[in-house]
């Protein structure tokens, strides 16, 4: 049986599609593959990190909420005495859990109640300045932990959907602006296989000296990225990370990837 032309069109058809599929399916399975070492980079220095400065840090935790307690608090109240040490104990004990591997949202939960019992005892106006100062002391403390990654509310978790919660500037200027540029987000993208010196960024975006200054300033600034030391390698950060996951979901829900 003699082939046509039409057949042969259809063939390669055919086989161009089966092997656009087969590349398509590589690739995907090339980013999964960056996405779980560049997660495992980031694990590692979390755990590098927990070990050698867990211990500096809960005593620094211990000892700035403490002398925040003492000079903060209202002086001129007979229950000042009695409310420093309570508060202090409350505080000192959440910065102990930022020592740990993981904090579960039921052991925060606990402390942040008795933080609300103490709170319903206040009978005079200016005891709102201590328990200010001291809901501040311990909502830090519970932001740190979730910097860590030891500590996630399933509660918090399931709001970060919410679009109500967008606040449009500061979207603009810790997000937006600072991937709203090729060349940095050129830069942000290598970051997320392996770190970079500079010389390979300069190498990679052909920028040089103060305009490739400009453009990583624009990434450490914004916490997406940090350097190891003054001269060192640059690295890309966990909101940095999460940022480029944001643009791939975005880049696939509208319908850019083919």
């Amino acid at each position: 049986m003699e082939t046509t032309q039409a057949d042969t069109d259809i063939y390669y058809r055919e086989e161009l599609h089966s092997i656009k599929e087969e590349v398509t399916s590589l690739r995907n399975e090339f980013s999964r593959f960056l996405q779980r070492a560049n997660q495992q980079h980031i694990d590692g220095m979390l755990v590098e990190m927990r070990k050698n400065f867990m211990k500096p840090m809960v005593d620094y935790l211990c000892e700035d909420a403490d002398e925040r307690m003492h000079s903060q608090m209202t002086r001129d109240c007979g229950m000042r005495e009695f409310c420093e040490v309570a508060f202090k104990e409350i505080l000192q004990e959440t910065a102990g859990l930022v020592g740990r591997a993981k904090v579960d949202a039921g052991t925060v939960r606990l402390h942040r109640d008795r933080l609300e019992e103490l709170k319903k005892e206040a009978k005079k106006p200016q005891c709102s300045r201590c328990f200010s100062e001291a809901s501040n002391l311990f909502e830090k403390q519970v932001k740190l932990m979730r910097s860590l990654q030891i500590y996630e509310d399933r509660e918090e978790k399931d709001e970060k959907g919410d679009i109500s919660v967008i606040e449009p500037d500061r979207i603009v200027s810790e997000v937006c602006e600072p991937i709203a540029n090729k060349q940095r987000l050129v830069m942000l993208k290598a970051l997320s296989g392996e770190n970079k010196t500079f010389s390979e960024l300069s190498k990679l975006t052909g920028l040089r000296g103060g305009n490739l200054l400009f453009h990583l300033q624009k990434l450490l600034d914004t916490g997406m990225v940090l350097q190891r030391s003054e001269r060192g390698d640059y690295i890309i950060t966990r909101k940095g990370y999460s940022t480029l996951q944001g643009l791939s979901r975005i880049y696939s829900e509208i319908g850019l990837i083919e």
